[in-house]
């Protein structure tokens, strides 16, 4: 999957931080369906502490949870246009999903 870093770098310098968090977990659910149509990706707000947030990633029987509050998403958004996307890539990997091998730059520039 291929990612426009300039267009990337203006939604994250003018997008609200929520509706960017939104962008970007739809980004890497694009990402997990071009390796297997069947994960599912679940962005939710908890609804007690508006400002913490949940990503869910399941595959089959395998669900992988990633918390974040909204200062950390902010932090992210402002440090660079794909500092959240490797945040979460990272928080997945470490919970054990399997990063693939992919076409694209879209990983590359996670990992940049």
């Amino acid at each position: 999957m291929n990612s426009t870093g300039f267009v990337r770098g203006m939604m994250s310098k003018s997008m609200e931080t929520e509706m960017y968090l939104t962008h970007v977990v739809k980004t890497i659910r694009r990402q997990l369906e071009n390796w297997d149509e069947r994960y599912e990706v679940k962005l939710q707000q908890d609804l007690l502490e508006e400002t913490n947030y949940e990503v869910n990633v399941t595959l089959e029987d395998k669900t992988y949870r990633i918390h974040l509050d909204y200062p950390t998403v902010a932090a992210l958004q402002d440090k660079s246009p794909y500092s959240l996307d490797r945040h979460i890539w990272e928080s997945l990997k470490s919970k054990g999903l399997v990063i693939e091998k992919t076409h694209g730059d879209y990983l590359d520039k996670c990992y940049m």
